[in-house]
């Protein structure tokens, strides 16, 4: 089962614990992350932490990994560490914040190293609307209690469109619950005062989108806009790492100079792995498979999430 599942744990020390990545940081040799604003911040804060660096790109399609390491050697030995990613491997810890329970009657035994805000609080498809609602930054910010820049604060709580998350009528008493119930950390909840007023997106249009524009990097369209001045959720994602590796570098540079954390160093050739990628309706699973566990072998899943409580999205590389 995952790491303090349906404990409700909030004892950071105890946390840290049970993730060996975090309580045995020398024993990882590299991260694996996703390819997009969320998981390039979290990489610079865990580089500043604990120097790692990255040796994979994970975009749920393709696997972009280091040519010039052992990497698949190192990935099943358990020395890499997935960031803003929910991998279902057993000897693969992964941090990420997806919901991936259908109900309670799912095992999951392959996520026994896996540490997610949702496993914790035991959140699955039964109680959909109380999932996890901002990044994986937040949940790193908080873990570590991280002190931030102002300009920090603003950057993070773009990544994954959180603080839109926190306007809208539909998601705000569940940003609130997370930030004021669970995490009970004084600056989110200073923060959470602030970003359903005006004066917030004009600073954050100032003082990080308009900069990142003027680095090439453009906010493109969406799916969610803020309330005022109609911000998209663009979270600068790239497609190709070794083609795009100049607006990454960017980025990373931008999130050192607005935060003070460390850019991690990037694979210099980069090996690729295209896996399978689909879209079940959950009914099917319940009906053809009878669980999620069997379903999840039968396909040879390696990584899944629930983006919605009826709607599973999963790629597999195919049987090793």
């Amino acid at each position: 089962m995952a790491i303090l599942y349906r404990t409700h744990c909030r004892d950071r020390q105890l946390i840290q614990s049970h993730f060996y990545p975090f309580s045995h940081p020398d024993k990882i040799k590299g991260m694996i992350i996703g390819n997009d604003l969320d998981s390039l911040l979290s990489a610079s804060l865990l580089k500043k932490l604990f120097d790692w660096d990255v040796v994979a790109i994970y975009d749920y399609r393709s696997l972009w990994y280091d040519a010039d390491c052992s990497f698949k050697e190192n990935l099943l030995s358990g020395n890499y560490v997935a960031v803003d990613l929910d991998i279902y491997h057993s000897n693969i810890p992964s941090l990420g914040h997806h919901v991936l329970e259908i109900s309670t009657d799912d095992s999951l035994e392959k996520h026994r190293l896996s540490l997610n805000p949702n496993f914790i609080r035991g959140i699955s498809c039964q109680n959909f609307r109380k999932k996890y609602p901002l990044g994986t930054i937040h949940f790193l910010l908080w873990l570590f209690e991280v002190p931030l820049t102002h300009d920090g604060e603003y950057l993070c709580w773009l990544a994954d469109s959180s603080f839109i998350n926190g306007q809208s009528h539909r998601f705000k008493s569940n940003v609130k619950e997370w930030v004021c119930d669970y995490f009970q950390y004084e600056p989110f909840i200073e923060t959470l005062t602030m970003i359903d007023m005006r004066e917030f997106e004009k600073q954050l249009t100032g003082r990080i989108i308009i900069p990142l524009r003027e680095l090439g990097l453009e906010s493109r369209s969406g799916q969610v806009r803020s309330r005022f001045n109609s911000i998209c959720g663009f979270q600068y994602q790239w497609s190709d790492p070794e083609q795009e590796s100049k607006i990454i570098q960017r980025l990373a540079k931008f999130i050192q100079k607005v935060t003070g954390w460390k850019n991690p160093r990037f694979p210099s050739s980069y090996g690729i792995r295209k896996g399978i990628r689909k879209t079940y309706p959950v009914q099917r699973i319940k009906d053809q498979y009878k669980n999620m566990d069997h379903f999840l072998v039968e396909n040879a899943v390696f990584s899944y999430a629930l983006p919605y409580r009826d709607r599973i999205n999963f790629t597999s590389f195919g049987k090793q």
